[in-house]
């Protein structure tokens, strides 16, 4: 009798809750850091091929692919590394042959991503069961970085930083719908959660472009914020974040009239790894977590910072190796 009531109780007892893990790639040394966030510990560093840039988790959390791109005095890159993040280890390689220099991955599905390659200025859908591309669709523009997409996938948006632009595609056709010019170094693109609205970072131009998406133009624009990498629309909609290499902070802005709103100082002054120093934080990549804080990459101070979108301040550093890029989490 006793042995059957410690069984019923473990039943009803609480499982452990898996702690979120964070997914980093440091261009620097070639690696990719699996850190757990709650303990704020390194679990494992990973070996990837050269100049990894940016990391996609599976929407069950189990897999991370990372694009190899290359260059920065090596070869374009010519595949994407698999991660079993449980395991914390690379479990597959896939290659995509020609098009090469692979940059930013979107999930479509459990085993099929979207990857832009700067060798083809294309999207590459891709099976990662077979590890087959299975279309190549070209943006015609150069420099094609990042994609977004909308809900169902029904339309691609593509920025491309050595043209200045933003492509729109019917992803299931395949066919540019409109080349929208937003301004010199086109590099950061997000998506409003309404599909509203495509911000657009022009980073040799100093400004956002703001395209509404049932025109395909450019309706609003900020202007004079000091070289904008990265975009990112707030869950709510309410917010737009823009991290800015001029000011070395995340600047926000309301999305009725585009007004500033508030200044995120993310300088890293408690990072793990001292040896980095109190450097110009230099924010890039976003990611957004389920907790609904922010995470943004702090580059040159090799950390990562947390956001809380409710006070606007950053409220937990976690360390990187060097040159942190690419960021996402499980969890």
């Amino acid at each position: 009798m006793q042995s059957l009531l410690i069984v019923a109780l473990m039943a009803f007892a609480p499982t452990a809750k898996t702690p979120a893990k964070l997914i980093v790639l440091n261009k620097a040394n070639n690696t990719a850091w699996i850190v757990d966030m709650e303990a704020n510990k390194r679990i494992m560093e990973l070996q990837t091929e050269a100049n990894p840039n940016e990391v996609a988790v599976s929407p069950d959390g189990k897999t991370a692919v990372i694009s190899n791109m290359g260059g920065a005095g090596n070869p374009p890159g010519t595949t994407l590394s698999l991660v079993d993040i449980e395991a914390a280890k690379i479990t597959g390689t896939v290659k995509l042959g020609e098009n090469g220099a692979p940059h930013g991955i979107t999930f479509l599905a459990k085993d099929r991503i979207a990857v832009t390659s700067h060798v083809t200025d294309s999207v590459n859908e891709i099976d990662l069961t077979s590890k087959t591309t299975l279309r190549t669709l070209k943006t015609e523009q150069r420099g094609t970085h990042l994609a977004v997409f909308d809900a169902g996938f029904k339309n691609c948006y593509t920025v491309n930083a050595f043209s200045g632009s933003v492509t729109a595609m019917d992803f299931a056709t395949g066919k540019i719908m409109k080349q929208i010019p937003t301004g010199a170094g086109a590099e950061g693109i997000s998506i409003s959660p309404n599909g509203e609205w495509i911000a657009c970072g022009n980073l040799g131009a100093d400004t956002v472009s703001l395209i509404r998406t049932k025109t395909l133009a450019v309706e609003h624009t900020i202007e004079k914020i000091g070289k904008p990498i990265r975009t990112h629309f707030t869950p709510d909609g309410k917010h737009l974040m823009v991290s800015s290499l001029g000011s070395g902070a995340v600047e926000v802005y309301e999305t009725q009239k585009w007004q500033k709103t508030a200044t995120v100082v993310v300088k890293a002054k408690g990072i793990a790894n001292p040896q980095y120093g109190d450097q110009w934080p230099a924010p890039m990549n976003f990611y957004q977590r389920k907790n609904g804080n922010v995470l943004v990459v702090l580059v040159t101070s090799h950390a990562v910072a947390e956001i809380d979108l409710k006070t606007w301040k950053a409220v937990k550093w976690y360390d990187t190796g060097g040159i942190p890029d690419g960021i996402a989490v499980s969890e």
